[in-house]
């Protein structure tokens, strides 16, 4: 690994249906969604920044507070960046300490989630069971995902070589299998899966054509993803 310092990010979106009151008495409406963000150097020991399910408290408080309200009756200020950092203030109050510890932010945006351009990413289908999780976690059950890995544009000098590369290795290697089976030894949490996928374009599918910081994003769902970012091996 290079000398570059390896970094994993997460993000949950919550979306929100509201309006906020301007100053001429009109009503500005949306869909809102709030993404938390998270990171850390390292991972838990079962691979993750932090579970998503601890953010849990953060979207019961959204749907509480803020889903179908006048936002001006609930925020001081109702710009997005404003109601981005009404959320994180709260976060830091409610959340668990070893949460707080790695939240970095809080974001807000309107509209409708858009779809990755089909250059930008490669997509598949699998199953997993995550191990070393408390008993009951829905995790730990054998289940499935339609995944979709993304390679940042800034990332590599030719981002359009990426998909194709990716998507060749998912297709005939990881999709529509159990990645536990064909992934060996690797607990298969979102973040392990970035870092994997990473350092494979890395070590096979970019040598020596300006690959220098892996950086990749593998999505489960729609409102989550997990990022690595590192030093090639």
């Amino acid at each position: 690994m290079s000398s570059t310092q390896c970094l994993f990010r997460i993000g949950k979106g919550f979306r929100f249906e509201a309006t906020r009151r301007l100053d001429d008495g009109r009503y500005d409406g949306h869909s809102f969604t709030a993404e938390a963000v998270l990171s850390s150097a390292v991972l838990s020991p079962e691979g993750f920044v932090a579970d998503f399910g601890d953010l849990a408290p953060l979207k019961r408080y959204i749907d509480g507070a803020l889903d179908h309200q006048i936002l001006n009756d609930c925020v001081k200020d109702v710009s997005n960046e404003g109601i981005a950092q009404h959320l994180l203030g709260w976060a830091r109050g409610h959340l668990a300490s070893d949460v707080v510890s790695v939240l970095e932010g809080v974001q807000v945006r309107t509209g409708r989630t858009q779809p990755l351009p089909s250059a930008a990413f490669a997509p598949f289908e699998a199953s997993h069971q995550l191990r070393g999780l408390p008993e009951g976690h829905l995790c730990g059950r054998l289940h499935g995902h339609s995944y979709v890995l993304s390679v940042p544009v800034s990332a590599v000098p030719r981002v359009g070589d990426i998909p194709v590369l990716l998507r060749e290795h998912l297709r005939s290697a990881v999709h529509g299998r159990v990645l536990n089976e064909v992934i060996p030894g690797l607990n298969p949490t979102s973040e392990n899966l970035a870092r994997h996928f990473s350092q494979w374009l890395a070590d096979r599918a970019m040598a020596g054509a300006g690959w220098n910081a892996a950086c990749l994003r593998v999505s489960e769902t729609e409102t989550s993803w997990a990022e690595y970012t590192g030093g090639t091996a």
